[in-house]
């Protein structure tokens, strides 16, 4: 499958999206249009109950975690490719959400 052929993660989790954008520093426009342009392809499957969401294709090389934090507390975690801010795409991986919410799909 081409990554046209997932949806958008905006399309799947608009709220969780627009708070990702609200967490991220004003100043770093890249990531926030990265983010916004996100596919989803799925859960992580590694454990039944791994929070994390998958933005690339299963197996994508991890480089490091970028933790956005609100209140003082890191509530999600970005997980982003080795190229990582070098890159300016950005290109996030994998958002893992901290918080314990359940981030149900919506019915197909």
């Amino acid at each position: 499958m081409t990554a046209e052929q997932f949806p958008r993660l905006a399309e799947v989790f608009p709220d969780l999206v627009i708070e990702i954008v609200d967490l991220l520093e004003p100043a770093d426009g890249n990531l926030v249009r990265t983010v916004r342009n996100l596919r989803f392809y799925g859960r992580c499957t590694c454990t039944p109950t791994c929070p994390m969401l998958l933005t690339a294709p299963l197996g994508s090389p991890n480089g490091g975690v970028l933790v956005l934090e609100s209140d003082g507390e890191s509530v999600m975690f970005l997980h982003i490719h080795p190229a990582g801010p070098s890159d300016p795409s950005h290109q996030v991986i994998g958002i893992e959400v901290l918080d314990g919410r359940d981030l149900v799909l919506p019915p197909a």
